[in-house]
């Protein structure tokens, strides 16, 4: 796999994905279901592996399941899977790229393996400079469907920030 487009500029996009599944995924299957989903996530992305896959089942009773991490290209993909006696299963997923995000075709990856059921997502255009706004997106859904999306007042969301 190579880079989705040779006109590279650094960027610094993240995006946050927390939603509950339609259904409990098998833990026994922990492996190929991680590296499945891993090998279109990074397709999605048009990135390369930088180092080898993390996979890691949880070792706390209060919250059973597994991680995974995979470093990336330019940065990497993180998540835990939880699955609590009498709670909905449900997925933490966290990517950061350097190059640009396209984070509804992330989410279509997410529904494809995980078949998500509600969730709320964030994408975040980390700048750096502060003369250039900080797009942040606020984002919910169901399955691949968005139902929601609206983007934060930077300046609203500073003066709060400050003020914690």
């Amino acid at each position: 796999m190579t880079a989705k487009n040779s006109s590279f500029a650094i960027l610094h996009q993240i995006f946050v994905l927390d939603a509950h599944l339609e259904k409990s995924l098998d833990t026994e299957a922990q492996e190929p279901i991680t590296r499945n989903f891993i090998a279109d996530f990074l397709n999605a992305l048009g990135l390369d592996p930088l180092g080898p896959l993390g996979i890691y089942p949880a070792v706390d009773e209060r919250a059973p399941g597994w991680s995974f991490i995979q470093p990336i290209t330019t940065s990497h993909i993180s998540a835990h899977y939880f699955e609590k006696p009498g709670k909905a299963p449900h997925i933490r997923i966290d990517a950061y790229s350097c190059d640009q995000v396209d984070w509804e075709e992330l989410v279509r990856v997410c529904h494809t393996h995980f078949s998500l059921a509600d969730w709320r997502g964030t994408f975040i255009d980390r700048e750096i400079d502060p003369l250039e706004n900080r797009p942040v997106v606020d984002i919910s859904g169901v399955g691949s469907t968005v139902i929601k999306q609206r983007v934060l007042n930077p300046a609203k969301l500073n003066r709060l920030m400050s003020a914690i």
